[in-house]
């Protein structure tokens, strides 16, 4: 019997990996990404070079998400998939209300997961991103995310990453 994480990962990979990597490959996946995110398109280039790197995601200029991969630019795919497709339920903001999007790699390759954990979490700390605030609780990983909903939509609007311009 598979364990809890094992379940988690499997569902991730056939629920948004896979069919994020078949998004990207598609014109659709590639219109986005040359217009709404140019600097995946780069970043993809040097595929090679970026392996096992942490990132950060930056909408509308403001810091709002740093992750970690193994292999970086298929994970960016997923968020690349995810601001196309359901920018609200994942981020908290309407495709409308997104200007610019950034995929910025922030450390060279880091082999070692404990290394490029660590390396995550000191990034999180000092960019504090929008949807990540928990980096200085007790008990509570660097890297988690506030819950999907409301809470995220708040958060960008607090932040000034949703602007209500008149």
């Amino acid at each position: 019997m598979k364990n809890n994480y094992a379940n988690t990962f499997e569902k991730y990979l056939n629920e948004e990996f896979k069919p994020a990597q078949e998004w990207a490959a598609s014109s659709k996946g590639r219109d986005y990404i040359s217009k709404m995110i140019p600097s995946l398109a780069e970043i993809k280039s040097k595929e090679d070079d970026v392996l096992a790197a942490v990132y950060e995601i930056k909408i509308n200029s403001i810091s709002v998400y740093i992750g970690q991969s193994l292999r970086t630019v298929r994970r960016l795919y997923t968020h690349a998939c995810h601001l196309c497709d359901a920018p609200e339920e994942y981020f908290g903001i309407k495709q409308s209300e997104i200007q610019t999007i950034e995929m910025i790699i922030l450390t060279p390759p880091i082999l070692a997961e404990k290394a490029r954990l660590q390396a995550e979490a000191e990034n999180i700390k000092s960019k504090k991103p929008v949807l990540q605030p928990y980096y200085n609780i007790s008990g509570m990983h660097a890297d988690a995310c506030l819950p999907r909903g409301n809470a995220r939509r708040e958060a960008m609007i607090n932040a000034g990453v949703i602007r209500f311009d008149a």
